[in-house]
């Protein structure tokens, strides 16, 4: 037995029609590995070559019947391997125009397995509200009319209800609904496939939902020697401090006092970043919040560390805002009331909203109101302004109407806040200063999806190490040949966690790159050596960037906000610094074997087997 399950469900929307397909090709499993990579190649393939030439056409091209949306749980996904409860959604991003993969957990995509499919392709667009209900003996399109309007909360409780506790929802809210930019997927209340616009795309295609449901068995090709290397790699994650300790504690929000204590805790949206006293961060900090307010932990399933917590706050239950969450609506906005951080997550959870993408809007809006280039008619520290706010972008009223649409389209309509739109390729910034990290502000810059730390965990590596991580590069500031290497491989690495699928967090432990090939191989039964793994991480990261190349993405937009290279970081443990972004991105092209216009070179498309795209799509 294979943990690949050989069907694929297809979805018609337009057609009102559903038909089971053949599984994948064994071949295409090894270059593109599942998950983000799989998922993508799914949309490539169907789509051709893009029928755009700029990114604001893309955008607007990814709320059309035309873009397709790809549910990719990975080989892994829902086998015993530590945090294996991950699984990807594919599709052409509204927020930023390129192609991207969102990561969610819970256990929907174990079920997706469950169900008998390796991925869920949905094309076209409904008459009418709907949702999907999939389990092994039947996958109907049912009205979803009675739904429309319901928060992710009530749709979830509604439609768990209707088919059962063991099913998983995932749907969206109203901000999806309305096909906001920065609408998610919520997976149980609790995980969001989040970033770049996942939603949007359900609310353009009328879908409200996804009920999934199985019982099928998942294989093993190898059970004696996926249980081994599969114990070496729990015995790591307990070895190291931050998977086996910290994170199981305190969830991500260990993260605050580090951060900080490092200068790249972003402050007030960047302007201020280190301007935060320890005292300060004590009042939103990880610590704070497991000693005054933790209720409980969930996990993903299959994940030993389980970093999600449950609080009581105010007299309120509230799953608890993760790290990012955390400085977008606290340091991010002057604000250290711990309840209105929570409660600005929460909203965030009810209505369908990135985070991430949320709390880095109110810092634009508030910037801007403060420095007289706009009245959004919010201000730092406005505990109630951020809680109202949230809410508005939640309901696209009042000034939500404008700021749902994400800080690049309100600069484009403001020009004179320009300045304080914190976004690459119109993806809004993570909590960390790229300033204070080289390496960050490359990853930051090349991520195929705009401002990701996820797409090259360079932050996990600089400020907190793993046992494999050179002493060399903690060194924050130090730009030189071995950082790019490094990023690179983290670029790389990043990949192949995303299309297995597994958490990203084991990028913090020593488990390395013959770990995963071996894990890979005893899982499915292809032989997958090493090096042909670095390859097929290699292949996708290209992949991706022809395709935004097709896509009318250029080398100008591999850059970083202006503030992160004409002003130095003003205060804490990385004051002085500023993003060398320029001679960073020059190293890193030479490295990659891209040409000086970031185009990947002849001989290497040839070497990636990836001439046939490169000639469909024109690059």
């Amino acid at each position: 037995m294979s943990s690949i399950m050989g069907k694929t469900l297809h979805v018609d929307l337009t057609k009102g029609k559903i038909t089971e397909q053949a599984g994948i090709d064994e071949k295409v499993w090894k270059q593109y590995l599942g998950g983000r990579g799989l998922g993508q190649k799914l949309i490539w393939d169907h789509i051709g070559k893009p029928p755009y030439s700029t990114p604001d056409e893309a955008r607007e091209f990814a709320l059309s019947p035309g873009n397709r949306f790809v549910i990719m749980p990975g080989p892994l996904t829902g086998t015993p391997a530590a945090t294996s409860g991950r699984f990807a959604v594919a599709f052409i991003s509204p927020l930023s125009g390129t192609t991207s993969a969102a990561i969610a957990g819970a256990r929907f995509g174990m079920l997706v397995k469950r169900a008998g499919y390796d991925a869920i392709i949905i094309d076209g667009k409904a008459d009418k509200p709907c949702y999907l209900n999939i389990t092994e003996e039947k996958q109907e399109i049912l009205d979803a009319s009675d739904l429309w309007g319901k928060t992710i909360y009530e749709t979830d409780e509604i439609l768990t209800a209707k088919h059962g506790e063991k099913c998983s929802v995932g749907c969206i809210g109203p901000a999806g609904e309305r096909c906001a930019p920065i609408a998610c997927v919520a997976h149980e209340k609790s995980s969001f496939a989040g970033r770049t616009g996942a939603g949007a795309v359900w609310g353009s295609k009328n879908l409200k939902a996804v009920v999934i449901n199985g019982k099928q068995k998942i294989g093993i090709a190898n059970k004696d020697e996926f249980k081994e290397i599969n114990r070496k790699i729990n015995a790591l994650i307990k070895e190291k401090p931050t998977t086996g300790e910290y994170l199981q504690t305190r969830g991500t929000i260990v993260l605050m006092h580090v951060e900080n204590m490092h200068g790249t805790l972003g402050v007030k949206n960047f302007s201020e970043t280190g301007n935060l006293s320890y005292e300060d961060c004590q009042k939103i900090s990880g610590e704070k919040f497991w000693n005054d307010y933790n209720w409980g932990k969930e996990a993903c399933y299959a994940c030993p560390i389980g970093c999600h917590r449950k609080l009581y706050i105010n007299g309120e239950f509230l799953p608890q805002a993760e790290y990012e969450l955390t400085w977008g609506f606290g340091a991010n906005l002057g604000n250290l009331d711990p309840y209105v951080v929570t409660k600005a997550g929460d909203l965030c959870g009810q209505y369908g909203m990135d985070g991430i993408s949320t709390g880095n809007i109110l810092g634009y809006a508030m910037e801007s109101t403060v420095k007289g280039a706009h009245d959004f008619g919010i201000t730092w520290g406005d505990g109630e302004g951020i809680l109202r706010v949230v809410e508005e972008i939640g309901k696209g009223e009042g000034v939500g109407a404008e700021l749902q649409m994400g800080v690049k389209r309100c600069a484009e309509k403001y020009p004179e806040t320009a300045d304080y739109a914190m976004h690459i390729k119109g993806t809004e910034l993570p909590a960390y200063d790229p300033r204070a990290m080289a390496g960050v502000d490359l990853g930051y810059a090349t991520s195929p999806r705009g401002a990701d730390h996820m797409k090259s965990y360079m932050v996990g590596c600089t400020t907190l190490g793993t046992q494999i991580t050179p002493k060399e590069l903690l060194e924050r500031t130090v730009l030189n040949h071995d950082k790019i290497t490094f990023t690179i491989g983290m670029q790389h690495e990043s990949v192949f966690y995303d299309s297995a699928v597994l958490c990203l967090f084991l990028a913090l432990t020593p488990v390395g790159v013959e770990d995963m090939a071996k894990l890979y191989s005893t899982a499915t039964g292809i032989d997958m050596e090493t090096r042909e793994l670095i390859l097929s991480e290699e292949r996708v990261f290209n992949a991706e960037r022809l395709w935004n190349l097709a896509s009318g993405f250029t080398v100008d937009d591999d850059t970083v906000p202006k503030r992160f290279t004409t002003e130095q970081t003003p205060y804490g443990g990385s004051k002085g610094t500023i993003s060398r972004i320029k001679k960073a991105k020059k190293m890193f092209y030479e490295e990659r074997g891209w040409s000086k216009d970031g185009v990947p070179e002849p001989w290497l498309t040839k070497y990636l087997d990836l001439d046939e795209m490169r000639t469909k799509l024109g690059v």
